[in-house]
């Protein structure tokens, strides 16, 4: 942007040696053209100062939106992975055992046993359908 302006000042120079006189018509048009030329490189660094207030704010919003990316990652993920970019799936179940009533958690492992204890009555657990109508078991 500096260039610019040492470039509009040079020109300036240019312009104020020709020596031309001020009522003619090409010193009109010169000045005129230098005018808009010194318009333009005002709003141009107009541009600038924007762009680098908006470059300020967005960097704010990245590290805000990092902190609550941090804050869901950390809340989602039970799994103790310690992994950054968690993706598992650590799934529990919760059922009530039919014979004792106790509240027991199983994560997904569990479900590959052919028969699961309750561990607080020792009675098998049956996960199957009662309904009638359909060919579940």
């Amino acid at each position: 942007m500096e260039n610019i302006t040492a470039k509009l000042s040079y020109l300036q120079g240019l312009m104020d040696g020709l020596d031309l006189d001020k009522d003619s018509k090409e010193a009109k048009i010169f000045g005129a053209i230098a005018e808009v030329l010194e318009e333009m490189n005002d709003a141009i660094d107009d541009l600038y100062d924007y762009q680098d207030e908006m470059n300020e704010r967005i960097e704010l919003i990245d590290e805000d939106l990092e902190a609550v990316e941090d804050v869901l990652i950390d809340e989602d993920c039970d799994c103790d992975c310690d992994c950054d970019d968690c993706d598992c799936e650590d799934f529990e179940y919760e059922i009530d055992c039919p014979n004792c009533g106790e509240t027991l958690v199983f994560n997904e492992d569990f479900l590959d046993e052919e028969e699961l204890l309750c561990p607080n009555c020792g009675e098998a657990l049956d996960f199957g359908c009662d309904c009638e109508d359909c060919d579940c078991e």
